[in-house]
């Protein structure tokens, strides 16, 4: 019987993957026992691409969830169950599991079967939840993007951030390219989100990203939340035009 053929990374991949991760677990920040992990699964139809793969230590590998939905939006917050229990304010696990739930819109019951059966059975009803959370609060809760922090299941103006998002908008709006906007930020020491340096693809990000504008997008879909502005609509779709004009891939959406 021939052995299949696993859906290993390219060399190339996993060197701007490991330079990514600053030579750390993207989940503990160990640096011993490193490996690579497809975010979404190849039996699911991932394949072997930078934006598809991350860096786990050999202990965060081997109890990484299967479903891409908890990987990203759980295991990948959290390092460790002590940590859980301080993020929720709660006293055990059980606490932090229908915290999760909570926050997602999904009812506890409902959850642990997400956890427990096959995942996919359950992630339409997930899905549901966070859309309607979205619905509510104008963002999912995930990810809070760069100028914003997350207060009381809100989205709250980060002031020095905030002035960053609005000089990198007018900077490429005024001619300077995105790997110009990265070396005049890591220059001058401005952190990311993340504390560390910033990226091309972190200013291309921002640059397409509508919550900016008051929009939220979840899914490719855009919706009208509640968040902040932070630049007006007119320089989202402004700076949209420009990166067409380069040659790159816009977002452009419906906001009507």
């Amino acid at each position: 019987m021939t052995k299949k053929k696993r859906n290993e990374f390219p060399v190339s991949i996993r060197k701007k993957v490991m330079k990514r991760a600053g030579n750390r677990c993207d989940r503990c920040w160990s640096k011993r026992d490193l490996e690579y992990h497809h975010k979404i699964p190849v039996s699911m139809g991932g394949d072997s691409s930078i934006e598809n793969c991350i860096v786990l230590c050999h202990n965060c590998h081997s109890i990484a969830p299967s479903d891409p939905f908890l990987l990203e939006k759980f295991f990948l917050r959290f390092a460790s169950i002590k940590e859980m229990i301080q993020y929720y304010n709660v006293n055990d696990e059980k606490e932090v599991m229908k915290s999760f739930s909570r926050e997602i819109g999904v009812k506890y019951k409902d959850f642990k079967k997400f956890i427990k059966e096959d995942p996919m059975s359950h992630i339409s009803s997930i899905k549901q939840g966070m859309r309607k959370f979205v619905d509510i609060f104008g963002h999912s809760g995930f990810n809070i993007p760069y100028g914003y922090n997350y207060i009381e299941q809100r989205l709250k103006i980060n002031s020095k951030e905030s002035n960053v998002v609005k000089d990198i908008y007018r900077w490429y709006v005024n001619g300077k390219s995105i790997c110009e906007i990265v070396k005049m930020l890591n220059y001058s020491k401005i952190p990311s989100k993340k504390e560390g340096l910033w990226a091309k693809k972190t200013i291309s990000k921002i640059l397409k990203n509508p919550i900016y504008c008051g929009y939220h997008r979840f899914e490719e879909k855009i919706y009208k939340g509640n968040p902040p502005k932070i630049i007006d609509l007119e320089s989202y779709k402004k700076v949209q035009s420009i990166i067409e004009e380069k040659g790159g891939i816009p977002k452009i959406y419906n906001f009507n």
